[in-house]
């Protein structure tokens, strides 16, 4: 639905309802540098928001929910900045970041991902994952593998249908 790209921008997606997209509902790609805040990002065909190629938006007060893929995914060393959402029943993990992917993850809302987990840091990514509530997701609260380091500060991890925090495999 959106795509946001190049260096030199900074634009604002503020109050939206995005949602029913054949893709991702907001794409921000070439080290665009947006402020996403207060939209409602749901239901579509891939992630609600993917941030890539160097990328370091700024993303708060959404509610992301029901998209067929991630809440959020970082990755191809996309940055970002995650704080006060509310992020739930996607079909993926509620956020993902890999292959040198780095979020900072602060005080969001990450739940009842059915068939997932809530936090995912693996294949060099790297996340601060901090003041977060995690709950109620199918899988674990936060895990990492492959090479992923996120570094985890207090959240409160609950009712999670495997672990609240998994370590495996290298991470």
């Amino acid at each position: 639905c959106i795509s946001i790209h190049r260096k030199d921008t900074k634009s604002r997606i503020w109050r939206n309802r995005i949602h029913d997209c054949g893709g991702t509902g907001v794409f921000v790609f070439d080290g665009a540098k947006p402020l996403i805040e207060d939209n409602e990002i749901y239901d579509n065909a891939q992630s609600g928001i993917e941030i890539t190629e160097g990328s370091d938006p700024e993303v708060k007060f959404n509610r992301i929910r029901g998209n067929a893929q991630h809440g959020v995914l970082v990755h191809d060393n996309g940055k970002g900045v995650l704080t006060d959402n509310e992020i739930y029943k996607n079909g993926l993990a509620g956020i993902e970041v890999r292959e040198s992917g780095h979020a900072r993850i602060h005080r969001n809302r990450i739940y009842s991902h059915d068939t997932s987990g809530g936090v995912y840091v693996h294949h060099y990514g790297r996340a601060d994952v901090e003041k977060n509530d995690i709950y109620q997701n199918g899988l674990s609260g936060i895990a990492c593998w492959q090479s992923g380091k996120p570094v985890c500060r207090l959240n409160r991890i609950t009712a999670n249908g495997e672990h609240g925090v998994h370590v495996r495999d290298g991470g």
